[in-house]
């Protein structure tokens, strides 16, 4: 699935494809960190897609130990490595993320934790921020589900936790395939170094959360034409991970096929940042953050 050939919605709302609103994501591979060009293309586009920065088996091990969770009726041919989506949810799961769903416990558990402390995130992080760093506890999971039009909101990292711009970075890692109308992550072109895109939303973008200032808008075709720039996808595969700036402009597609979306954002401070001590224990979906 080509990211430019799918019809996509965000929330509800419609994203064509045309060029003019979708564009592709430049990739990179580890190399670009040995090569020392790494920083440099961060700085340049707000993101770095680096394809198989991880192995794709310990992606997908980690996938399974999610999904093997779950009461099997939720996945099509109780396959919990491929994690498709049955059309069934189990009776009495409780809301995503919350106590006594399966990705509360899930980002606690030992396995989670060893795979967020993979010494290739860490020294992916040291390089863009230019020396040492310390992990961001609060690691969400995310998991989208085909037919719940519920997709992030176009909004910066920087809004919900509070950095230096030159003092973190985020990993988004998706934990399996990710084809972008399974809700993949979208960037908006260069919008890291236009400060006046969230001016802009704040005054005057289309929001289906109006109590919530925190999300810049639901509608990505909206600000693609507000700001004459363009979002960029792809199709994510197991093993690929984005690092982005705490400014550039991010949001997500909804699901629209079986394969589910399960991701995680990783996060590190430089060492000698402050922390936000609201961000320094685990996830929980309902923590307000």
């Amino acid at each position: 699935m080509d990211v430019t050939d799918t019809a996509l919605t965000s929330n509800g709302t419609r994203l064509s494809h045309a060029s003019e609103y979708l564009g592709r994501l430049r990739e990179s591979t580890p190399a670009a960190f040995a090569e020392g060009v790494a920083r440099t293309r961060f700085a340049e586009d707000g993101y770095l897609l680096v394809r198989d920065a991880v192995p794709r088996e310990t992606v997908l091990a980690l996938r399974e130990a999610y999904f093997r969770r779950f009461d099997p009726c939720l996945l099509k041919d109780g396959d919990a490595r491929r994690g498709r989506f049955s059309g069934t949810l189990p009776a009495g799961l409780p809301s995503h993320g919350t106590k006594g769903h399966p990705a509360y416990d899930f980002v606690r558990s030992e396995a989670f934790i060893a795979f967020r402390q993979l010494p290739a995130f860490r020294a992916m992080a040291e390089t863009l921020l230019g020396g040492p760093v310390k992990p961001v506890w609060r690691t969400p999971l995310r998991h989208f589900i085909p037919g719940r039009q519920v997709a992030s909101r176009a909004h910066v990292d920087r809004t919900y936790l509070q950095c230096d711009v030159e003092s973190c970075v985020t990993i988004w890692v998706p934990l399996g395939d990710c084809a972008q109308g399974a809700g993949g992550l979208l960037y908006l072109e260069k919008s890291h170094a236009d400060p006046a895109i969230e001016d802009l939303s704040r005054e005057v973008a289309p929001t289906d959360r109006p109590l919530d200032r925190r999300p810049l808008t639901h509608d990505l075709q909206w600000l693609a034409e507000a700001t004459g720039r363009r979002w960029l996808g792809t199709d994510y595969l197991a093993g690929d991970v984005v690092l982005h700036s705490p400014n550039i402009v991010h949001a997500s597609t909804d699901a629209q096929i079986d394969e589910m979306r399960v991701s995680t954002d990783i996060r590190f401070l430089r060492a000698d940042a402050p922390s936000d001590p609201r961000w320094q224990a685990h996830w929980s979906a309902d923590d307000g953050y």
